[in-house]
């Protein structure tokens, strides 16, 4: 796919209100308002706030561990865009080692489709990631694949940069908990906000909503509770005493989270603390967050740093902090219609930020009855919620 960062979606004179003000809700309300549709997008948390899942600085882009290339081209080519527009930096290329087994098929699958794209990938044996990477300490039986395309999105950077693009084409934003969503069918959706400056509960109708709350969604839908769960994901950060760890000394991303449930991204947003996260975490309703634990998550994280990065600091994280994700049975999200007025974009199991460019799009195709402007190769078929509900 030749990717384009130009906007695809044609004008509409529907009114759309996306609910959910995270980076999947906000690049929705983007590709809304870019095709001149009257867009509201509703927020419950003042923002920037650190309550669901697109708070921070970093998030892993990876193209290696794809099973196709279409929505990653079309999401970077949008993120270098933003990032010429804006004139911050959104991305720093730091290359990606996804660590496995010599002759592991799900990495032997992986790096084939990124040969087949002809895109960069190496295997890197044992010894080589020694020399390159001495820093690192894995066992024999371990190599890893390289994908030098790999590198961070500054997530607070990102999310700021796509909804000041949204406000200055005219997007509205609002501040308040939707308290319940009515479909009434050809007459559109009617909303009822509890406004936070007021306190008051006050009824909008739109001709279409797209639902994009994260671990609320299934509140909000109840039909959907049976296929999405939350879970509190501890986020630790790990003292690096001797600088080896640093984005800025040319540490790449180590993802082992397929295998371990590990994965690392060297220091960038705290100087000298190397990131690492647990991928997954205990159940938590995200209204109550903060009464769960995830101290066991947490001792293993510890013990793969002992193990695997001998020179962090391992007994304790210098700094704990939590994300929150939402599952669905398989791990794929997803991004299909409701009914005739709400479209649902859902369940990324910690793996939307990267793609949330081209989520976005098809969710504003999706509302906007444009589903032939969605590429084939985004395989929207792989995102319908049918396929959750014939596996019930």
């Amino acid at each position: 796919m030749s990717a384009s960062p130009e906007p695809i979606l044609k004008s509409s004179s529907a009114r759309v209100c996306v609910i959910g003000g995270g980076i999947i809700g906000s690049w929705t309300a983007l590709h809304l308002a870019e095709a001149g549709v009257q867009t509201t997008l509703i927020e419950q948390f003042p923002l920037p706030h650190s309550r669901g899942s697109s708070h921070g600085l970093s998030r892993a882009f990876r193209f290696l561990g794809e099973l196709e290339l279409g929505r990653l081209d079309y999401s970077l080519a949008r993120w270098l865009a933003l990032q010429k527009a804006s004139g911050e930096t959104l991305f720093i290329k730091t290359g990606l080692l996804n660590l496995g087994p010599p002759g592991d098929p799900e990495l032997e699958r992986f790096m084939a489709v990124l040969r087949d794209g002809g895109r960069p990938v190496e295997w890197f044996e044992n010894e080589t990631i020694a020399t390159r990477f001495p820093m690192l300490s894995y066992s024999e039986g371990w190599g890893a694949a390289w994908d030098s395309d790999g590198g961070i999105l500054i997530a607070h950077r990102c999310l700021t940069a796509v909804q000041s693009k949204f406000l200055a084409l005219g997007g509205r934003i609002i501040t308040g908990c939707v308290k319940s969503l009515k479909s009434r069918d050809a007459r559109g959706v009617a909303i009822e906000v509890r406004c936070n400056e007021s306190g008051n509960i006050e009824t909008q109708s739109f001709d279409r909503t797209v639902v994009c709350a994260g671990p609320w969604t299934a509140k909000l839908v109840p039909q959907l509770k049976a296929h999405l769960s939350s879970l509190l994901t501890p986020v630790t950060y790990w003292r690096d005493p001797t600088g080896s760890y640093s984005a800025a000394s040319g540490f790449p991303i180590i993802f082992n989270a397929r295998l371990t449930g590990i994965y690392g991204l060297p220091s960038c947003e705290y100087p000298d603390l190397m990131k690492m996260l647990y991928h997954g975490g205990p159940e938590a309703d995200p209204d109550e967050r903060d009464l769960v634990s995830s101290k066991s998550f947490v001792k293993k994280v510890k013990h793969y740093v002992r193990d695997h990065l001998p020179l962090l600091d391992h007994e304790k994280p210098a700094i704990m902090e939590t994300c929150m994700y939402t599952m669905t049975p398989d791990g794929n999200p997803v991004i299909d219609r409701l009914d005739n007025t709400m479209v649902i974009g859902c369940g990324f199991s910690g793996s939307g930020f990267k793609h949330s460019p081209a989520t976005g799009m098809m969710l504003a195709a999706l509302a906007l009855e444009q589903d032939e402007a969605i590429p084939i190769e985004f395989r929207a078929d792989r995102y319908t919620l049918g396929r959750l509900q014939s596996a019930l």
